[in-house]
């Protein structure tokens, strides 16, 4: 029961801690530049681009395997630049809905009874329970920010910001959570 109320309790202090990295601190804002000339950039999605989905550019068939002639024509578009890496929807969206804000709030206390789970089978000890969820939060981060960075260019003040979300937000439901799970003995 500890585990459950630990998971519910961390997700909410995680929830939180997002809400004023965003809306406050500008976490959430590093390293996103608006778009110039966005008319025109938008007018051209709308009549190229029927689909939702995740794009990259420049393009390559990834549906099979290309020849060695293709693989070599496409890196050298790729080296010669532009590079994209674009999430697209040709339908607008309330940019802050409640089920937005719902599934986000579900998630953290989803990734808090895991992390709350983790910290029950830690040794009774607040500070290793403490040390212990921040660390998921560092991991997190390096497993995905990191690669983000590293294959598609992510701007590093925008990874090094979600360090920063990541961590803290770690460490604060991380303490809650050590508090409420008391951890396995040897």
């Amino acid at each position: 029961m500890r585990v459950i109320i630990a998971g519910i309790v961390g997700g909410i202090v995680m929830f939180a801690w997002g809400a004023v990295a965003h809306m406050f601190l500008g976490v959430g804002e590093a390293g996103v530049k608006p778009m110039p000339n966005d008319e025109a950039v938008i007018a051209c999605m709308k009549a190229n681009i029927p689909n939702a989905g995740l794009y990259f550019s420049p393009a390559m068939d990834m549906s099979r395997t290309l020849t060695k002639e293709e693989e070599a024509a496409w890196m050298a578009k790729y080296e010669a630049g532009p590079n994209v890496f674009l999430v697209y929807r040709p339908v607008g969206i309330a940019p802050m809905s409640p089920r937005q804000l719902g599934f986000e709030l579900l998630s953290n206390i989803l990734a808090a009874w895991v992390g709350a789970f983790m910290l029950n089978l830690v040794q009774p000890s607040f500070f290793k329970r403490f040390m212990v969820a921040t660390g998921i939060g560092v991991a997190a981060w390096l497993s995905i920010n990191v690669s983000y960075w590293d294959w598609y260019r992510f701007p590093a003040n925008f990874v090094a910001s979600e360090l920063i979300e990541q961590a803290v937000g770690w460490a604060l439901s991380g303490a809650v959570m050590a508090l409420i799970v008391k951890g396995k003995a040897n």
